[in-house]
């Protein structure tokens, strides 16, 4: 699995090692605060079947090292510039959570590079608990903890809840920190009517992180715009139904999104 010189940072990524046909649509995923690429664990194989599923990991997160951001306008400049050192044509992006804000704002400043997006567990507007902040800094672990239990909904599997929490301690604290300030800053209320991209909106139904009223928002303000309500789901919709989520955004892609 390569690794890029992005902005001078090192970006790892995944993609298939089989060449792809041109005509095969791109799906770059975008993961959330913390995360990495096991984000889509459940995504990469079923999308591999029939598009060109890319798996980028942010600055600081998984095996892209170095240090991570504080802003999300700033994690956004780093999509964008893989996107441009790959020569990539315009596609399909996946954003979750703190990656959807990260995709929010790509939508704005360079509608160009894309085709359609796809916000999943996300809103115009992310804050954050001040209690979470200090947590992370003063008690990581019970911080982490918290989090991911609260990511998951009530009926997820305990395995499937361990393993979260087990992934999200491998984020050094100074980069999860950093990631949640990212999230706490981030407001794009008074702009997200301004998107012109065909868009699909997913949520978990017992979402308590991002709950389905950010959701319902941001379908509210982005015209034109899909929204898919996931039962039995919380935050990491994408975990817990991946066999809905995988078809929801089978069918957005293949649905003749129209070239803008």
């Amino acid at each position: 699995m390569p690794i890029i010189q992005v902005n001078n940072r090192p970006i790892h990524y995944w993609t298939p090692t089989e060449k792809h046909p041109d005509q095969r649509e791109i799906l770059l995923f975008v993961h959330g605060a913390g995360g990495g690429q096991l984000t889509w664990t459940f995504q990469k194989a079923y999308f591999e079947r029939d598009f060109r599923p890319i798996l980028l990991e942010l600055p600081g997160h998984g095996d892209s090292g170095g240090e991570g951001e504080e802003t999300v306008g700033a994690y956004a400049d780093h999509v964008h510039a893989f996107i441009k050192k790959l020569r990539l044509p315009k596609l399909f992006v996946v954003g979750h959570s703190m990656g959807g804000a990260i995709i929010q704002t790509l939508a704005l400043r360079h509608p160009e590079a894309l085709k359609a997006i796809v916000l999943v567990g996300t809103g115009a507007r992310l804050k954050v608990l001040p209690l979470v902040l200090e947590g992370i800094q003063s008690n990581f672990k019970a911080a982490v903890e918290k989090i991911t239990r609260l990511a998951f909904s009530q009926v997820a599997s305990p395995k499937l809840i361990e393993r979260g929490i087990e992934y999200l301690m491998r984020c050094p604290p100074k980069v999860l920190f950093g990631d949640y300030l990212a999230c706490d800053r981030f407001d794009l209320m008074d702009e997200i009517e301004k998107i012109d991209l065909p868009t699909l909106i997913v949520c978990g139904e017992d979402d308590a992180l991002t709950p389905v009223k950010y959701s319902q928002f941001l379908h509210g303000r982005i015209r034109g715009s899909m929204l898919s309500v996931l039962p039995g789901a919380g935050h990491m919709v994408m975990l817990e139904s991946p066999e809905a989520f995988n078809e929801a955004l089978r069918a957005f892609i293949t649905s003749g999104v129209p070239q803008k």
